[in-house]
């Protein structure tokens, strides 16, 4: 019974019920969809899921003897390292989908949860310019993988666009965005989003995280 409360007092701490700590692993990707904001509203918009899914946000889970915790970059607290629990807390209104790399890529997560992590405390990329010190949620894991694994493509990196589809003209959400950043608008720059990384041929597309 002892042994039983310890666990129990364990999974409330790190906000894991013990099904959703059989589904995770480190180095899993969480996909996270159903977003109000109009930020994530407007990268919807611009981004073609493939799912019928908006994913508008990703993170890293990296599970260790103490709990479960996430790496991610946010516009809010820039790259941070904290508890499920807490990510969940943030997330309430949100859907997870895990996204888990392909048995020949897994050699590479230890490295990418190690160049996760030495890059907390660094701010969010608002501007979305690779090779400055600052990430966004994308470009976190991206870096930490292609750095991991010496291959700079291992996820693709296509061209971003600001435009809605089928559409010459930038969503009006974006001119605004980028002219209050006094930067121009990075159209056709290297880039990547969740959408397109939920896509790549080294993940696996899980189904929805159940509690």
């Amino acid at each position: 019974m002892k042994n039983l409360s310890i666990l129990v007092l364990g999974l409330l701490l790190i906000g894991c019920s013990p099904h959703e700590m059989q589904q995770l692993k480190t180095g899993d990707l969480l996909f996270v969809s159903s977003s109000i904001s109009d930020f994530e509203s407007a990268i919807n918009e611009v981004t073609d899921d493939g799912y019928n899914l908006n994913f508008s946000h990703i993170a890293m889970v990296d599970v260790t003897d103490s709990g479960v915790f996430v790496i991610e970059a946010t516009p809010k607290h820039g790259v941070i390292y904290r508890t499920f629990a807490e990510f969940k807390q943030e997330n309430f209104d949100k859907i997870f989908y895990i996204g888990r790399l392909k048995p020949q890529y897994q050699q590479w997560i230890p490295d990418a949860i190690v160049n996760a992590r030495r890059r907390v405390g660094q701010g969010y990329d608002f501007a979305f310019v690779f090779g400055n010190d600052l990430y966004y949620c994308s470009e976190l894991i991206f870096v930490a993988f292609a750095e991991a694994s010496g291959n700079s493509m291992f996820f693709e990196t296509p061209p971003m666009t600001f435009k809605a589809p089928n559409s010459t003209a930038f969503l009006p959400f974006w001119v605004e965005y980028f002219a209050n950043l006094n930067v121009a608008i990075p159209e056709g720059e290297p880039g990547l989003n969740p959408n397109g990384m939920a896509r790549s041929e080294k993940l696996k597309l899980l189904k929805r995280l159940t509690k």
